[in-house]
């Protein structure tokens, strides 16, 4: 598994090197200019490359090599890992403009990017993260038809990345709105699950034609995604998140599936929680830890916690299966069965 995670790093680098030079501005701009901007594109691109390498489970890249290896060939492994910047960069470009968003204070364990370079540059890096990796498909060697589609598949879910993010935004600016748990499902799909999805539909284009096996890839993968949400909600609330303070999510006011569903069931404890929302997000992470705390003891005394991993351990058994009965075994197979079963303790 090393070696894909450093044929995947490698890729990264080439499309979003630590220092720009000529051929990289004439591959993203399609030609050179008359003068040399190299030092004021390096500036441009800093807040993006800082977040980028600052780490990161590149997870999803990962499932889209794996898809386009356990369908295809060898071919298909190596035209994948060049591309798979496809889906880790504009996942990072969604994270910087995702804390800015959510006037995050902390990501990946340093400042969140809008802190360090100001929110216009983390604005620009952010969208150019968007839209940067796009090149690598016109310098790919396949057939036209199979770019299209490569194309198509990356603005679908770039689409659907941000009516999830919009849904989320909607319900955090609403403090008393708690969305049900189906609407939180599918915003889950659309803000996390459409990345992964992204990631298998392009590697199953690459490695095969057959248009049902590529949409199965896609809807497996999405689910991937929505058991990733889910315990990534989990572990905020219960150790916090790597990079993060432990329940920095209220602050933020999201609304997790365990936040979701003490409000459903305990009517009488919604005043309290606004009441945290708010004060939270106007005193900030520091000040409001010790009720931040207190009401998440709550929350795992009420066996929500224990309830929502139950849960999502279902769910990553059923993914499991799916992932043995549309995959023939294979080494690729084990490392997919192995990554999602990772996901929790």
């Amino acid at each position: 598994m090393q070696k894909l995670f450093d044929d995947i790093e490698l890729e990264l680098k080439r499309a979003l090197p630590d220092n720009v030079d000529l051929k990289w501005i004439e591959n993203v701009n399609t030609k050179s200019f008359e003068y040399d901007l190299s030092n004021q594109f390096d500036k441009i691109i800093e807040p993006a490359a800082d977040l980028v390498y600052r780490g990161g489970k590149r997870w999803r890249p990962l499932l889209m090599v794996l898809t386009a290896s356990m369908i295809g060939n060898k071919d298909s492994y190596e035209k994948a890992v060049k591309l798979s910047p496809l889906v880790e960069l504009p996942h990072n470009g969604s994270l910087i403009i995702d804390d800015i968003e959510d006037q995050a204070v902390l990501r990946r364990g340093k400042e969140a990017i809008h802190l360090l370079h100001g929110v216009d540059l983390a604005i620009n890096g952010g969208n150019l993260l968007y839209y940067l990796p796009t090149y690598l498909i016109d310098q790919i060697d396949l057939p036209v038809e199979k770019k299209l589609n490569l194309y198509k598949i990356y603005s679908t879910y770039m689409r659907k990345i941000h009516l999830g993010q919009g849904l989320d935004i909607l319900w955090h600016k609403d403090l008393k709105f708690i969305p049900t748990v189906e609407s939180y499902q599918i915003m889950c799909r659309l803000k996390t699950g459409c990345l992964a999805a992204m990631g298998a539909s392009l590697g199953a284009t690459i490695g095969t034609d057959n248009q049902n096996l590529i949409l199965q890839s896609g809807e497996l993968a999405e689910k991937v995604g929505l058991a990733f949400q889910i315990i990534d909600d989990l572990i905020n609330l219960e150790s916090g998140n790597v990079g993060k303070n432990r329940g920095d999510d209220i602050v933020e006011n999201k609304k997790s599936l365990p936040i979701i569903l003490y409000a459903t069931r305990f009517a009488d404890q919604r005043k309290a929680l606004f009441e945290l929302f708010e004060e939270a997000r106007k005193d900030g992470y520091e000040k409001s830890k010790d009720k931040i705390y207190s009401f998440i003891e709550q929350i795992e005394q009420s066996g929500i916690l224990k309830e929502v991993k139950t849960y999502a351990n279902t769910l990553l058994t059923e993914i499991v299966k799916e992932i043995k009965s549309l995959y023939k075994e294979s080494k690729e197979r084990s490392i997919y069965i192995e990554m999602v079963s990772n996901f929790i303790e």
